[in-house]
């Protein structure tokens, strides 16, 4: 099983970093680099939770979607107050309330779309078999 949780976090770690160099200017400025132990953070939970997604896509204990929905927007929403706080005392702005709502509104999603995403690929039986 943890041979599955690494590949899992690996995958993630790769893919959120190819997303956000997509979006970054060319080249990157030197702060995106700060976002690298932010992904490494991001990938140890991940690490961490899917052997959890695995039992619970074996036993399917009730109340398991509603949870793996719930971990993922917490984990998003940590993460947005976390690159909220860096950015804001790197620039020692502060962003609008409506921006930050936004901010907020976007990475909790995000956090959901990957717990899912996570708890849908490791109910795959083949997968977890395989990787």
């Amino acid at each position: 099983m943890h041979q599955v949780a690494a590949v899992n976090a690996i995958a993630f770690f790769f893919f959120w970093l190819l997303v956000l160099l997509a979006g970054a200017d060319k080249p990157p400025p030197p702060r995106f680099l700060w976002l690298i132990p932010l992904l490494l953070l991001c990938a140890a939970a991940v690490y961490w939770r899917v052997p959890a997604y695995i039992n619970w896509s074996q036993t399917r204990p009730p109340g398991r979607f509603l949870r793996v929905a719930l971990e993922g927007l917490a984990a998003g929403l940590i993460v947005a107050l976390v690159a909220a706080a860096v950015a804001a005392a790197a620039s020692r702005n502060a962003p609008s309330g409506r921006d930050f709502a936004i901010w907020l509104a976007v990475l909790g999603l995000m956090g959901v779309l990957n717990s899912v995403t996570l708890y849908g690929l490791n109910s795959i039986p083949a997968w977890r078999n395989h990787a």
